[in-house]
């Protein structure tokens, strides 16, 4: 049985990540976590604890029936429990990750990437940095279509784990969707002898699932990635942690180009090793 965990703070782009989630897990036996951080305040001299208590409980019986809703989109092969902390964000998330074996964490973003988010309070960088667990981040302007094609950024310079290509293999065969294996070339498409290895062991890592490989030459890193996306209609894009110098690339730095909106439209999947 799968473990999903979605910190939720009973906004609407985090019910759409916890949508997405169900239907992309929805053939699964899927346990998902509604995780609820309530903000440490400090007390001033005018509160009472009656007030922080009042605080506390409208925020349980909203978390209560978040998880009532959920119930009603989930399959019958789906559970939704909550959980509930006042810890630090990520102290309270690692926490939960350990406690209940945590195979996935889903978070929701809402500005155009990941760095920008952070600026604003969003957890969601320091989740993918500082805890290691694989997670799917979700714009919140996606339509949560089950995805029918994924693509998996890689440039072939790590040898990848079963783990990591087990929970991509999982995907995949969850949703019955082909993966496109995508390297982002500045050259000439030419790889090393250790890359081709590297490639030699996605190549039957994945044998069992539909995929293909594919090479963008000649643009930076942002406009061959959207110039795929818009190709291939890709609807999740997988990338490996451990790779995530390459990856911060198209995560992290913000573009100015409005014609690359993959930031906005397309779901990441981040696989830990």
């Amino acid at each position: 049985m799968k473990q999903i965990l979605i910190p939720v703070d009973f906004t609407a782009r985090c019910w759409n990540t916890l949508n997405c989630a169900i239907r992309h897990f929805r053939q699964s036996d899927t346990t998902f976590y509604l995780l609820h951080v309530a903000a440490i305040e400090q007390p001033s001299l005018d509160q009472d604890d009656d007030l922080v208590m009042h605080k506390n409980l409208a925020a349980h019986e909203q978390l209560t029936t978040w998880v009532e809703r959920a119930k009603q989109i989930a399959s019958p092969e789906q559970e939704i429990l909550s959980l509930e902390s006042q810890e630090n964000f990520i102290s309270a998330v690692r926490q939960v990750v350990q406690d209940y074996q945590i195979d996935l964490i889903a978070m929701s973003t809402h500005q155009p990437n990941v760095f920008q988010d952070s600026v604003l309070g969003s957890y969601t960088r320091e989740v993918l940095t500082r805890i290691k667990c694989p997670v799917l981040i979700v714009p919140s302007e996606v339509q949560c279509p089950v995805p029918q094609q994924m693509a998996l950024v890689t440039d072939f310079n790590f040898r990848h784990n079963a783990q990591a290509v087990t929970a991509i293999k999982e995907v995949v065969t969850n949703n019955k969707a082909h993966l496109h294996i995508l390297n982002l070339s500045k050259k000439d498409g030419v790889i090393n002898e250790r890359q081709s290895q590297n490639k030699l062991f996605l190549q039957d890592a994945f044998d069992s699932i539909s995929h293909s490989f594919h090479f963008v030459i000649n643009k930076t890193m942002d406009e061959a990635l959207q110039f795929f996306i818009n190709v291939q209609s890709v609807e999740l894009v997988i990338l490996f942690a451990k790779n995530m110098n390459f990856s911060e690339s198209l995560l992290f730095s913000p573009s100015l180009d409005a014609t690359i909106d993959y930031h906005k439209k397309v779901p990441f999947l981040i696989v830990h090793e």
